[in-house]
């Protein structure tokens, strides 16, 4: 019994149609494949941008707690810690108790309420201090050591492994500031701080600490080694804490214009005493400095933006009134910043008691323009791009790498 010949390798059979060989596509299939070979990695496994920027909430949090579980395990974090609380609890001894000695009890809460501002911006330093250290190494860190790469090459997602860093510096931040807190607490009671302020103030500090670790941890990513990351962190805080306002300063001697001003105020006794008393309205030509246009410089500085949560000063605060409010640091800097973006308004150059004879009660009030939105946009700015540029860096494959890079 004979068999059916088998048809050569690439030949048609029996049944297959005329003009295709057995087992060969048409041009559909191959351009198929082709795009199919295209969207695959090396690996042979697909590296679609979903991929990159897939974020599932057990991932996250098993970074998240990788690192924290890599900190806990550490001694120095205990011990720096316990540095911190006992520093803080200090300081805030050494301002209750000269405040305590020295003020009489009916003079007790305006003393307090100066000593509890001077703390927070104290407060406030100390973060700064500490915050950039907390994800300034995170990812250069982890490629010296060669744990990154087992990270890069699991299932996690680099917007998992950048997230989750993040996290973990961040919730790292919030326990220092945690701590920091009893220093302050019991100066704010006695200094009549209401709550709505001590928690704008805290919740400032929190998301400066936020946008800060999220810079470090961009910082990171993009330099090799971790000192040279930890201390670019710190050059980027003390210049925009320190250096921008100097060069803000500074501007009042180049931002100058000639300016038509008028200025109210209480005239001398005059020869014949017709003027004793009264309020004067004196305009004339000054050089005026236009500091209001240097402005963006401050922005983005932490103390101006902690001064922002404070509430305002009233009014009258200097001609005896107030409704009882005290006036702290903060609150005097906040008005002062807010009076420097309006320099020029004639409402500033008003030296006159209300109810004075001659007193402009037409005068309009300057405006009040705020700062903090544009100094919070900046930094949420900086610290989304930053986490952007870690995230990128972390992506596999990788086309360049630093010399001396180590991959695992």
């Amino acid at each position: 019994m004979s068999t059916p010949a088998t048809p050569p390798s690439g030949q048609p059979g029996p049944g297959a149609p005329a003009g295709r060989p057995s087992g060969a596509g048409g041009p559909e299939d191959r351009s198929s494949a082709a795009h199919s070979r295209d969207n695959r990695s090396p690996g042979g496994r697909s590296h679609a941008l979903n991929g990159t920027l897939a974020l599932r909430p057990r991932g996250l949090w098993l970074v998240t707690s990788l690192e924290l579980r890599q900190r806990l395990r550490s001694v120095r974090w205990y011990v720096a810690l316990t540095v911190w609380t006992l520093v803080l609890l200090g300081i805030g001894v050494l301002g209750l108790a000269p405040t305590l000695y020295t003020a009489q009890w009916d003079g007790l809460e305006p003393v307090a309420a100066m000593i509890f501002s001077l703390q927070i911006i104290l407060v406030l330093f100390a973060m700064l201090l500490v915050v950039p250290a907390l994800s300034a190494g995170s990812i250069n860190g982890d490629r010296t050591a060669g744990t990154l790469a087992t990270l890069q090459a699991s299932l996690l997602s680099p917007l998992e492994i950048a997230l989750g860093k993040l996290l973990a510096g961040f919730l790292t931040g919030l326990a220092f500031l945690v701590l920091a807190l009893p220093s302050v607490v019991p100066i704010a009671l006695l200094g009549g701080i209401g709550p709505l302020y001590f928690l704008r103030v805290v919740l400032v500090i929190g998301l400066l600490t936020l946008c800060v670790t999220a810079v470090g941890l961009g910082l990171s990513a993009v330099t090799q080694r971790q000192l040279g990351s930890v201390v670019l962190a710190y050059v980027i805080v003390f210049g925009v804490t320190v250096v921008l306002p100097i060069a803000w300063g500074s501007s009042a001697i180049f931002l100058e214009q000639e300016r038509e001003v008028t200025r109210y105020s209480s005239a001398y006794l005059s020869s014949d005493g017709a003027e004793a008393g009264r309020c004067v309205a004196v305009t004339r030509t000054d050089s005026v400095p236009r500091i209001d246009l240097s402005m963006p410089l401050l922005w983005g500085n932490p103390v101006v933006l902690l001064a922002e949560a404070a509430p305002p000063l009233p009014a009258d605060t200097w001609y005896g009134g107030g409704n009882g409010e005290d006036p702290d640091v903060l609150r005097l800097l906040k008005t002062g910043v807010r009076t420097a973006a309006t320099i020029t308004h004639p409402a500033h150059s008003n030296f006159c008691e209300p109810g004075q004879e001659g007193y402009p009660e037409h005068l309009a009030e300057a405006p009040d323009r705020p700062v903090w939105p544009m100094g919070l946009g900046l930094w949420m700015i900086g610290g989304g791009l930053s986490l952007a540029v870690a995230v990128w860096r972390l992506a596999v494959p990788i086309r360049r790498l630093g010399a001396g890079t180590r991959i695992a």
